[in-house]
């Protein structure tokens, strides 16, 4: 969880402090981190969408509003970055050629072992989630993955409730149905 930054520090970085603002890099960067790993799946691309959020998040601090939480506005950054750079051209050839790779490896990888391990258990439903739209993606990550409420993810995406329910509806059946796949292909016979 991440803890608050103290209000002097908040306003020290609004007003241009560089030394402020690192104390709000140093206690956000792996949950940054972390959001954008989970909506993207791969390490560099994370890593190059935190970076991009801090410079935004420094470029645009100026115009924070203090009744937003801080985390709330960087949930939003990091979202809607990775939300672009997975409609981007680059990420969908890459996609491509990731995804016919990673259907052979997966289904002749997996053990009953591995699929009772919890770690796997998630990496399953990461790679499962590459099934759905940008959109229904970043609702089950933030409604599923990381716990937001409707309110919370509705404020970030900025889109309605319905919105948030149909798009996590959607995403758990498509991710229900290829994790129901994944596992039928490993059953003992």
């Amino acid at each position: 969880m991440i803890k608050p930054i103290p209000t002097e520090i908040l306003k020290r970085a609004i007003e241009g402090d560089r030394r402020a603002f690192q104390k709000i890099v140093e206690g956000h960067l792996s949950f940054a981190y972390a959001v954008a790993y989970r909506m993207l799946g791969n390490r560099a691309d994370a890593e190059d969408i935190t970076q991009d959020a801090f410079f935004r998040l420094w470029k645009n601090i100026p115009k924070y509003k203090v009744e937003i939480k801080l985390s709330t506005w960087l949930y939003k950054i990091v979202t809607n970055l990775c939300l672009d750079f997975l409609k981007s051209t680059r990420y969908r050839e890459r996609k491509f050629m990731h995804d016919v790779e990673a259907a052979n490896s997966v289904q002749s990888s997996l053990t009953p072992e591995d699929i009772m391990n919890g770690e796997e258990l998630q990496n399953q439903l990461l790679q499962a989630s590459e099934v759905l739209s940008p959109l229904q993606k970043a609702v089950f990550i933030l409604r599923d993955l990381e716990a937001l409420t409707v309110e919370e993810t509705c404020e970030i995406l900025s889109i309605d409730a319905d919105g948030v329910k149909s798009n996590l509806f959607h995403a758990r059946k498509k991710i229900s149905a290829t994790l129901k796949l994944i596992y039928e292909t490993h059953e003992p016979k």
